[in-house]
């Protein structure tokens, strides 16, 4: 795992417009009474559902990198599909 692991500059990293690593969003689903979720994109040794961190490389992770705020998004889980759209990032 150390042989491949990457430093993240914060500062460099600070990009808003497209959802990334390290990134804060809110989502909400498109289904009407859908509750907004707010998660915070990790890597997957970090993730912690319960806490709202969800690795890259979850289904909801990997749909929602590289989307902007605005951005409808459609997701295979296990559960079947789910749509929502990106309220905001951070």
């Amino acid at each position: 795992m150390l042989s491949r692991a990457t430093i993240i500059d914060e500062e460099e990293n600070s990009n808003t417009e497209v959802v990334h690593l390290g990134s804060i969003v809110t989502i909400k689903g498109t289904a009407k009474g859908s509750a907004e979720r707010t998660y915070t994109i990790t890597g997957f040794a970090q993730a912690d559902p319960q806490k709202g961190k969800i690795s890259d490389e979850s289904p909801v992770g990997k749909a929602l990198m590289g989307h902007k705020v605005g951005d409808k998004v459609v997701v295979e889980a296990p559960r079947g599909i789910i749509n929502f759209k990106i309220v905001k990032n951070a």
